[in-house]
């Protein structure tokens, strides 16, 4: 008789810091979009930013441009000047003036049929997935990635390291962090469980007064106290992963002076990209568009799949055909489901109405004040207070 090899699968997710160019731009677009729905809850946009420094000018320069309802396209430029400019200091704990940031804005009217269409706005092919007894249904790697991208962020702004990690690590501040950087975790996998954190990859912006051996040393520390703090609350062992702190050395200027972001550039940024094909970015979208929306339907069916037990994991694909009202699934468990794939996709049919505007209005999404949230929390799923990331127990 022989033995199986143990086959393991590698899962990977980078989340930005949130004054990384391609961050911040998704975060300005959002808030854009915000602006038009507190204006009208059901105007059109597709939002696209791109920020950078103008070395002939000698300032950052950030041109936005999309297209946008029509009748939405008068009165906005004073409003969303301020908008981009303070939104880029509160990131950055700046203080920069109207005129020191040039704002561009290139807006094309959105088309009207596509603005009347009453199904689908765009065709899309959504995916999530949902692990269970993992925090918030999330794979590991993205949960991890963000919690500690939010650690760092938090130290920056507050200049102090948070209280439940002081004592673990033995640092109590990192003073001289900047609001660049981002956060990759590589997970590996077998039959849908976790195996191994294997690598956390960390890159920092910060002042030259911080040695980057210090920052190594510190951060480090924190790091691995959040990684055994996690361990506890989440009943796991998550190892001794390998953490990598500015692999290059000194990092001293960053952000949109040395980087010209666009808020779709990185797409994996907003999904589920390593569990399927992620095309597009859902920041700056409005709500009728498949990318973004049904990719939170997919979410809140994939968590309600492992939440009620009838999988360990469940990876759910959506396909939405603009115009057309049907609706195609497709749910793989890798075969940890207690019931067939067709049962299951029955259940969720019988349970859960497939549609974009069922969707969008079950999640509140015409509400200006979802998309502020998801900017403030930087990610659309990791808040378990999202309506599409709410456990529902259904009989």
């Amino acid at each position: 008789m022989t033995n199986k090899r143990l086959e393991l699968i590698v899962h990977s997710f980078e989340a930005g810091r949130r004054g990384k160019p391609d961050e911040l731009d998704a975060g300005i677009a959002h808030l854009i979009g915000a602006y038009f729905l507190q204006r009208d809850k059901d105007s059109r946009f597709d939002i696209r930013v791109t920020g950078g420094y103008n070395k002939s000018k000698g300032r950052l320069q950030v041109t936005v441009s999309g297209e946008v309802s029509d009748y939405l396209l008068c009165g906005y430029e004073a409003d969303l000047r301020k908008l981009v400019v303070d939104y880029y200091n509160y990131i950055h704990l700046t203080s920069l003036c109207l005129g020191e940031i040039l704002i561009e804005f290139r807006f094309n009217p959105q088309s009207s049929t596509l603005a009347s269409n009453g199904t689908t706005g765009d065709s899309g092919n959504p995916i999530a997935v949902a692990y269970a007894n993992t925090p918030n249904c999330l794979p590991w790697e993205r949960h991890l990635a963000v919690e500690i991208r939010d650690l760092i962020d938090n130290i920056f702004h507050n200049n102090n390291v948070p209280q439940k990690y002081q004592e673990l690590s033995g640092v109590d501040k990192i003073l001289g962090l900047k609001a660049d950087g981002k956060v990759g975790v590589d997970a590996y996998y077998s039959k849908s469980r976790l195996h191994s954190v294997n690598q956390i990859s960390v890159a920092v912006e910060h002042r030259k007064d911080l040695k980057v051996n210090e920052l190594r040393n510190n951060l480090g520390k924190v790091i691995r106290a959040y990684l055994e703090y996690e361990s506890v609350q989440s009943n796991i062992d998550l190892g001794n992963p390998r953490i990598m702190i500015n692999g290059l050395g000194d990092w001293n200027t960053g952000g949109w002076y040395i980087d010209e972001g666009t808020r779709d550039a990185k797409p994996y940024r907003d999904g589920f990209s390593t569990y399927g094909v992620n095309v597009d970015s859902f920041s700056g979208e409005d709500p009728s568009k498949p990318s973004a929306t049904g990719t939170m339907l997919a979410r809140h069916i994939a968590v309600q799949i492992v939440a009620n037990q009838l999988a360990d994991f469940a990876r759910v694909s959506l396909n939405y055909t603009i115009g057309s009202s049907d609706v195609g699934l497709n749910i793989w468990t890798n075969n940890t489901s207690s019931i067939p794939q067709e049962k299951l996709e029955q259940w969720v049919r019988e349970n859960f109405s497939l549609t974009i505007t069922d969707a969008r209005k079950s999640f509140d999404l015409r509400n200006p004040n979802t998309y502020r949230e998801i900017v403030r929390n930087s990610d659309f799923f990791h808040n378990p207070n999202y309506a599409w990331n709410t456990v529902l127990f259904i009989k």
